[in-house]
């Protein structure tokens, strides 16, 4: 009980803590993509114009315009204090020809790239669209081994800030951000046919982020968080204050932590969000040898509806064994996963397959779970599978068939 006390003042503090990452910063020179000779006509190809416009841009900062029209378009680069804005009705459109896009490395370029850059902004009320159908039937159709293109890749960046945009149809991811500092993306909108492969909505590792007021679909995961550096200076973890707040969630596999989780991850706050038709909400995953410490999680004021899975939360993920109670423990290792310190606050799950899923390792047992007020209406029930310390307070489980709670190797209090 000291533990869990201790673990509610820490995650009580975590969310005291304001989440604001540092704007950037953008000079007020402004530039318009049709004054270097770009045409929006859905037609013309205009890699080299809009290439040319971001060049002229980063000397010496500034705002880049994409004005009312469709702007075909290839592989592209922003650089350092740049705002590229998207007029209403504005959409830039990936080109779709297959067998000439440019390659490298044995990887396709992705759309537009961001990498060891300072203050960049994407805003507006237009849209990038990746084209993805053709892609994924190739990809589908064993056509392609390359990685195919995501639309928007950002690497080892700082005060960064997504807003307002829409991304349609990535060939692979929408936005992935990697080693990034002061992260700000808010009221986007994100959205991919439910069966296409790989469309995550947003693939993160960052320190001080805030994801807001966001609308995310796609095929894969809504947002997954991935942190699989195991080289940290200092013991630091890759993920560190982070807040995702007043997000939809449609069709997808939900908020995920992992499958790599060997940067580590500190204090995660995930609340008033909805989750509709998602395959999973709350899930954290990874397996031993690709694990680290993932501490300090909050998730509260939470809707879930229609979901398989709405609290997923295992140490065996992608391949679990036949028969987890004849587990042996094995020994500790450098990438063994470690969770602990995770609290559910006011969460309400309706129409669920499973209720509750919480398989942690024999030699690493999932550590001190607050649940508080949350309510599970569901066909199947609980399974706690080697979880230290786990309590219940004012909770509702409704199970339609079989055992409302299996467990095993599991310490847990207040649930009958």
């Amino acid at each position: 009980m000291k533990r869990l006390l201790m673990m509610l003042f820490v995650l009580n503090a975590f969310l005291l803590k304001a989440q604001n990452p540092i704007s950037p910063k953008i000079p007020v020179q402004s530039y318009t993509v049709t004054t270097f000779g770009a045409i929006g006509d859905g037609q013309t190809i205009n890699t080299a114009f809009i290439q040319n416009a971001l060049n002229k841009v980063a000397e010496t900062g500034g705002t880049l315009t994409i004005p009312k029209g469709v702007f075909l378009c290839g592989p592209i680069e922003i650089k350092s204090k740049t705002n590229l804005i998207f007029e209403k009705g504005a959409v830039l459109k990936l080109i779709n020809d297959v067998p000439n896009y440019p390659v490298v490395n044995e990887r396709y370029l992705n759309f537009i790239s961001i990498k060891k850059a300072a203050d960049v902004k994407i805003s507006g009320d237009g849209t990038i669209d990746g084209q993805g159908q053709i892609w994924w039937d190739k990809f589908t159709a064993k056509e392609i081994t390359f990685r195919r293109p995501q639309l928007l890749f950002i690497e080892n960046c700082e005060r960064l800030e997504i807003a307002g945009i829409t991304t349609l149809n990535p060939p692979n991811t929408h936005i992935s951000l990697k080693g990034c500092k002061e992260v700000y993306i808010h009221d986007i909108t994100i959205t991919a046919p439910e069966k296409s492969r790989n469309t995550d909505g947003i693939n993160i590792s960052a320190k001080n982020t805030l994801i807001e007021r966001c609308k995310i679909a796609t095929g894969d995961d809504n947002i997954a968080i991935n942190f699989g550096n195991r080289n940290q200076k200092n013991g630091e973890p890759e993920v560190e204050n982070m807040t995702v707040r007043n997000c939809d969630f449609g069709y997808g596999h939900g908020l995920s932590i992992g499958s790599f989780t060997a940067g580590g991850l500190k204090n995660l706050n995930v609340n008033n969000c909805k989750f509709d038709s998602t395959t999973s909400a709350i899930r954290i995953k990874t397996a031993r040898g690709r694990g680290g410490l993932v501490e300090n999680i909050v998730y509260q004021d939470i809707e879930i509806k229609n979901v398989k899975w709405p609290i997923f939360i295992s140490e065996y993920y992608p391949k679990e064994p036949k028969n987890i109670l004849e587990e042996e423990v094995q020994p500790f290792a450098q990438n063994t996963p470690v969770y602990r310190n995770i609290q559910l606050k006011n969460v309400n799950i309706t129409n669920a397959e499973n209720a509750i899923k919480l398989w942690g390792l024999p030699e690493s047992p999932i550590e001190d779970v607050k649940m508080i007020n949350v309510k599970i209406d569901a066909k199947k029930g609980v399974e706690l599978y080697n979880v230290k310390n786990i309590d219940f307070e004012n909770c509702k489980i409704t199970v339609a068939t079989g055992e409302k709670i299996k467990t095993h190797n599991t310490q847990y209090t207040g649930l009958k």
